[in-house]
């Protein structure tokens, strides 16, 4: 299935390229026959780790082209890891 490809090379990008996993939130077709991902991630900064802080979590959208090639990302937010 194409969506499970696109959300592998996505998480595989995140893991290897920016040593980050994360875990994909949402996968949407675009107009352009590419793909729009979200993907929310832990951002362990040393400043947070030092004032012993809970993890920030944020939230990335990635364009993903139709050849499956990673063409844009960006973080979209930024916030503090619920506690429950």
């Amino acid at each position: 299935m194409l969506i499970q490809k696109v959300i592998t090379v996505v998480t595989e990008f995140f893991n290897e390229v920016l040593k980050k996993s994360g875990s994909v939130i949402a996968v949407a077709p675009q107009q352009d026959e590419g793909w729009k991902v979200q993907i929310e991630v832990a951002e362990d900064t040393e400043y947070m780790r030092k004032r012993a802080r809970d993890d920030l979590m944020a939230l990335y959208e990635v364009t993903v082209d139709r050849e499956l090639q990673i063409t844009s990302f960006e973080r979209l937010s930024l916030r503090e890891r619920d506690v429950r």
